[in-house]
């Protein structure tokens, strides 16, 4: 007569599951250092991106000076002269003389 097999874990069981954990451990670990590595360079990107909009926020406060629009004016020789009340558009819903819309 043969003898049956136990229907337990054998040694190759147990030597199979801990591979799978060992690789399932190491692969959890790699997507963790690459998710830092994510961060470190968004978070540089972010401290660039700051700066850049310090420095167009600089840039477009003197552009909006009157010195500024001033010396664009002469630099082209255009004049700036007072719009006549004819010239004036106003936005809104009241009805004004002008304004036939």
């Amino acid at each position: 007569m043969r003898r049956k097999k136990k229907q337990g874990f054998e040694f190759w069981h147990i030597v199979v599951l801990l591979l799978i954990a060992i690789f399932f451990y190491v692969w959890q670990q790699g997507l963790i250092v690459n998710q830092g590595y994510g961060i470190g360079k968004a978070e540089i990107r972010h401290k660039e991106l700051l700066t850049e909009n310090r420095q167009l926020q600089a840039q477009a406060l003197s552009l909006k000076s009157i010195s500024a629009i001033r010396a664009r004016l002469q630099k082209f020789g255009l004049l700036l002269v007072e719009p006549k009340s004819w010239n004036i558009y106003k936005s809104g819903t009241e009805k004004t003389p002008g304004n036939h819309r």
